[in-house]
């Protein structure tokens, strides 16, 4: 019986094969690597971004003076307007969504709702346990142009001493266009991105803290952000 020969590729052949191969397997692994390292990276930059867009509302005085020697309340949601000069005209908030969150940077001892002098809803701290962190809305939904008084009282502030921001709900048209975008199933994230790029600031800030049917890391993350900026006094770091 013969024997067919087997043919061999040269040896020096069979060495750039095998170099060229290792190469290709050192690009693969070096670019899953480089890949994975970037998107925290991208998605940190994204975040800073859009802090920077979202903005900080300014501190706002309480007792009404405005020589910055009083306590102060920084209001982190929802955005507002300052007031004039003269105190007359209280700083006003128009918001577009019906059931906004509201949100202070700093502890608080009190915190209420009213209309016309009459307190629809009130939230006081204990002696040992001040108010902290985001405030689902308490009363029914604002409905289109109704107005009422957000008066918040800092922790150690006298009994009578409130910053007092005007909501002013939005529009019937811009008040569905929000319920929409909350409700459409869309990234959270991709919607506050969409309306802090084309500069609607104050309904990105409103869509970043409204409640959340289900934990989103990014999210998260940009509140942390948009809160350790509060209001432009304890800048966070790029």
């Amino acid at each position: 019986m013969t024997e067919i020969p087997i043919c061999r590729p040269p040896r020096r052949r069979r060495r750039i094969a095998a170099h060229l191969a290792a190469a290709l397997l050192l690009s693969l692994t070096s670019g899953a690597a480089l890949g994975g390292a970037a998107a925290p990276a991208q998605q940190q930059s994204l975040l800073q971004r859009l802090r920077d867009l979202i903005g900080y509302n300014p501190r706002q005085a309480v007792g009404g003076s405005r020589s910055g020697s009083g306590p102060e309340i920084c209001l982190i949601t929802p955005r507002f307007q300052p007031g004039d000069a003269s105190a007359t005209a209280p700083a006003t908030a128009t918001v577009a969504l019906a059931s906004p969150t509201l949100l202070a940077a700093g502890p608080l001892n009190e915190v209420r709702l009213e209309r016309d002098g009459r307190i629809l809803w009130q939230q006081l701290a204990s002696s040992t346990k001040p108010i902290e962190g985001p405030i689902t809305w308490p009363l029914e939904p604002l409905q289109p142009g109704e107005s009422l008084l957000l008066r918040l009282r800092p922790r150690g502030a006298a009994g009578a001493d409130f910053a007092t921001i005007q909501l002013v709900a939005a529009g019937s048209a811009d008040q569905q266009r929000a319920a929409t975008l909350l409700g459409s199933g869309s990234s959270r994230l991709a919607l506050i991105e969409a309306n802090a790029q084309t500069g609607r600031s104050a309904l990105a800030s409103e869509l970043l803290f409204a409640p959340l049917q289900q934990s989103s890391p990014a999210v998260d993350k940009l509140r942390q952000e948009v809160i350790a900026q509060g209001c432009g006094i304890n800048l966070a770091g790029p």
